[in-house]
Formats: structure tokens, sequence, C-alpha cells
């Protein structure tokens, strides 16, 4: 029975984000096969199809992919420099940095991209 701990240990470590990968893939295609579904009864009814459903772009209740990325990013980085700071110092807090950088990335991006569309709307 000893014997078997390690084993799952190790199992459960390397399946895990397996299991993960599958749940977000599967998440995915039920999205997909949702979306087509919505664009199927579209045109069985005969209504105009937006093209915001093809091409995937940012709906006004979801906000922009790029800016939620870059929050999400933020917060995470920001979370996992406290917790690793209180928990093992300035050392290992320091590798929570990368997420906090990437995640002001996208947020220059988003702001640039935005600019951008408000200086070509002008």
């Amino acid at each position: 029975m000893n014997d078997l701990v390690p084993l799952l240990a190790i199992f459960m470590v390397f399946s895990t984000p397996v299991l993960c990968l599958g749940i977000l893939m599967f998440s995915l295609h039920k999205r997909k096969q949702l979306q087509l579904e919505i664009i199927n009864r579209l045109i069985e009814s005969g209504q105009p199809v937006p093209e915001a459903l093809f091409t995937g772009a940012a709906s006004t209740a979801g906000g922009d992919p790029l800016y939620r990325r870059s929050l999400y990013l933020l917060w995470v980085g920001g979370a996992a420099f406290v917790a690793l700071f209180f928990a093992s110092g300035l050392d290992v807090a320091a590798l929570a940095l990368i997420p906090i950088a990437m995640g002001a990335v996208n947020y220059k991006l988003w702001q640039d991209a935005r600019a951008e569309q408000q200086r070509l709307g002008d």
C-alpha cells in the first residue's frame, strides 16, 4: 500500500495538465458547436447573420479579449507575487514578475490599439 502512494502522486502530477487541457478543449468544442447552432438557426429563420459570429470579434458585453487577458495576467501575477513573497521571500516571488510583465505589455498593446481606432474614427 505504501508503494502505491508515490506512484499515485506521480500519476496525478503528470495527468493533471492533460486533464485540464482536455476540459479546455471540450469547452471550446462545445462553444463552437453552440455558435454554429446559432448561425444555423439565424439562417433557417431568414435573419441576417452578424459578421461578429464569423470573425470572433469582441462583443460589447464581453469586452475586448486583449484587455481582459491583460487584467487577468496582472491580477494573477500580483496574487502570485504576494503569495510567493510571504511563503518563501523575494527571490522566489520575483518569478511572478513574468506574468505581471506580460500583462503590462498586453495592456499597452490594448491602449495603442484603442488609440489607433479612435484616431481612425475621428
